[in-house]
């Protein structure tokens, strides 16, 4: 088969653990399926293993995250160290790497993309032993580099940033800043009025919304709560709650202030398009969606580990907030609504065109592309 005709396999690394390197896989499949030569695998590291081990880490991480985030922070922090657990992830990855032998050789690819460090690693070994000659390519998706990201066979790393380069010490590796890949959705063209009269926001309104990702875990009562009798006319509060079914039904019986509660929506790309200010969690995703978008972005209490490191650079380098208490979040919120909507307006534009990375996804599927082709024709 001539090199021109070549059906060239991409596998898209995910884990299910947080949603975020999962929509980034997802933005990538968007952009590569404009290319016919391509054939897009997505594949998560719970594949290579029974399905009941991976529902059992997941129910246990989420508790953590949820109860013990202090737990997470030691895990978080001694990983990271120098002389940390270096050794229980190549451990780890190794025998994951062995795990996904059948799958690797079912599907097949010339290219792999990891949007996670664990798949990152796992693959890193498996081309070393089976399959050396495999472009493997780590999509890293926050605004801080752990160390269990750098691991050596990776062939590039895709940055969030370019204020992040001296972070990655991989020898070998080359290092592209192209913005963390978002889903279309996010950066399509669109009527900004349109959206607001779809959602019956008028004109002089200034909607906050409050998202907490897919698991809703913003406590939103209680920044709702702080806004009781503090509540600009003009103002109107959005939460979306996810997943999370109780919090929504809560957030519906109170009746204190009025709010607009949507629990899992399709609509999260156009209500953050159409909003003014973002209360949010400082995940790499939705950091990426709420820049393109240009909102004023306003992180609430960080969960420690890549979040805090988030919100260190985030908030240093792309004018995002962050608030320690629903009362912080209050005093921010109605500061924002209080500035004239000329000065909203230019700031939210200024935001998005200096901060907003919408080409990262194109950009990554071209460079993959490119250079298999480069290969084949060598």
């Amino acid at each position: 088969m001539a090199s021109s005709e070549k059906k060239y396999t991409i596998l898209l690394l995910s884990a299910p653990i947080g949603s975020g390197h999962k929509l980034a896989a997802q933005a990538l499949e968007q952009s590569f399926a404009g290319y016919a030569d391509v054939r897009v695998v997505h594949g998560s590291i719970f594949d290579f293993f029974p399905g009941s081990i991976g529902n059992a880490f997941l129910s246990f991480y989420l508790w953590v995250l949820s109860y013990c985030p202090w737990l997470y922070e030691l895990a978080y922090k001694w990983g990271n160290s120098q002389s940390g657990s270096l050794w229980l992830r190549n451990w780890l990855n190794g025998v994951l790497a062995r795990l996904a032998q059948d799958f690797i050789e079912r599907t097949n690819p010339d290219a792999v993309i990891a949007t996670h460090a664990t798949p990152a690693g796992v693959m890193a070994i498996y081309k070393k032993k089976f399959k050396p000659g495999m472009l493997l390519a780590a999509v890293v998706t926050d605004y801080t580099v752990h160390k269990w990201w750098l691991c050596e066979g990776v062939d590039i790393y895709f940055s969030a940033s370019a204020k992040l380069r001296s972070q990655f010490d991989v020898e070998g590796a080359q290092v592209l800043s192209t913005g963390i890949p978002v889903r279309r959705q996010f950066y399509s063209a669109y009527d900004r009025q349109a959206l607001r009269t779809k959602f019956a926001w008028g004109e002089t309104d200034v909607v906050c919304l409050l998202m907490g990702g897919g698991e809703g875990l913003l406590p939103m009562e209680s920044i709702v709560k702080a806004f009781h009798g503090q509540l600009p006319l003009h103002l109107k509060i959005i939460a979306v709650t996810g997943h999370n079914e109780s919090l929504q039904q809560r957030l519906e019986d109170f009746h204190e202030i009025p709010l607009k509660v949507y629990g899992f929506t399709d609509d999260v790309p156009e209500l953050l398009l159409a909003a003014d200010v973002v209360v949010t969690k400082a995940g790499g995703l939705t950091a990426a969606e709420t820049l393109i978008a240009g909102c004023g972005y306003i992180i609430y209490k960080p969960l420690p580990g890549q979040e805090t490191g988030n919100a260190v650079f985030l908030e240093e380098h792309c004018a995002a907030q962050v608030a320690h208490s629903p009362q912080e979040v209050q005093a921010l919120v109605c500061e924002y609504a209080a500035a004239d909507a000329d000065v909203r307006a230019e700031a939210r534009k200024r935001r998005s065109l200096a901060y907003g990375k919408p080409e990262a996804a194109a950009e990554i599927s071209n460079y993959i592309l490119r250079n298999l082709k480069k290969e084949v024709k060598t």
